[in-house]
């Protein structure tokens, strides 16, 4: 496949990620300019797309960068005060409360493109179901209900579901919706599904997971992007946790290799993908910029010789 360069999660590497001050933040930004392979941003969007604000990221980035917003941040923040918030949720407020925040995220790319036509490509959303209701029936019911009100909004860019591990999986991290469901629901719309490496493999504990889950989405006519953050069964990036460790090639406890990665790519080789990209964590808060920079620049790396 022919490389146009990857979406990069950049921000868990970040040293705003870790409450490090604007002079640390400049320095990892102008470094992240430099490295090629690049073609955008995975940003997450809370009240704006950087805890220093939009305007911050705008001017300490190229201009032919293209961004991927993601959800996945602001609802999990809500959810740690409410674990009802979500799209897939079955307590009614909580659930029209989360299609609220989809809005701001509506108005705030449609502000952005229209600035800056083509800059945000694309929004991942997440089927987030009520925390501790085990009943995949009701949340696949909200789930539905909110993807219909959403879908028929009039969205500068595409929309994708990133989905992430099942509360039916045998030790839920995130414990979102199932992939099936997910796929029944976005049937019949224009929304395709983001398959991430590790949200995957912690779903079944297993690195063969990930490859069913591209393979399910293909036969749907669904699939749409990869996403790779990696796991690990210890160490310092836990056990099965979510917590985007680098490729093994940078952190000798992770599961994903870059052999894995080619399988997913040539898993996919049959859809059209809208992206492709890394999202990645620094796990030590006081580390400097350019291991912070290196952790990033060995998953590109990593990336290029997964696609060769």
């Amino acid at each position: 496949m022919t490389n146009t360069g990857f979406i990069i999660g950049a921000y868990p590497c970040a040293p705003s990620f870790h409450q490090k001050g604007e002079h640390e933040e400049q320095a990892f930004w102008r470094e992240l300019a430099d490295t090629p392979y690049i073609r955008g941003l995975e940003q997450p969007c809370l009240e704006n797309l950087h805890p220093f604000g939009d305007e911050w990221l705008f001017r300490h980035t190229p201009g032919e960068w293209q961004i991927v917003v993601t959800a996945v941040m602001e609802t999990m923040r809500r959810r740690g005060t409410n674990g009802a918030f979500g799209l897939a949720s079955a307590d009614e407020a909580q659930r029209k409360a989360s299609v609220e925040y989809y809005r701001h995220l509506h108005h705030k790319i449609e502000a952005v493109n229209t600035r800056f036509p083509g800059k945000v490509i694309a929004l991942e959303m997440q089927a987030a179901p009520q925390a501790g209701n085990a009943s995949v029936e009701q949340a696949t019911e909200a789930f539905s209900r909110s993807i219909r009100e959403i879908a028929q909004w009039d969205w500068a860019c595409d929309l994708l579901l990133e989905h992430c591990d099942s509360m039916t999986g045998p030790a839920p991290r995130k414990g979102f919706l199932p992939l099936q469901q997910v796929l029944d629901v976005v049937k019949g719309t224009d929304i395709s599904v983001c398959i991430n490496w590790a949200r995957s493999a912690i779903e079944g504990r297993n690195t063969a997971l990930p490859v069913e889950h591209v393979q399910a989405a293909l036969r749907a006519g669904k699939l749409g992007a990869l996403m790779f953050s990696g796991t690990a069964t210890c160490g310092e990036y836990g056990e099965w946790q979510d917590l985007h460790a680098p490729f093994s090639s940078c952190c000798a406890e992770s599961l994903m290799t870059i052999e894995h990665a080619k399988a997913l790519f040539t898993a996919a080789s049959a859809a059209t993908l809208k992206f492709s990209g890394i999202k990645l964590l620094e796990i030590n808060a006081n580390a400097n910029v350019n291991h912070r920079i290196a952790i990033l620049r060995d998953g590109i790396s990593a990336m290029n010789k997964a696609t060769q």
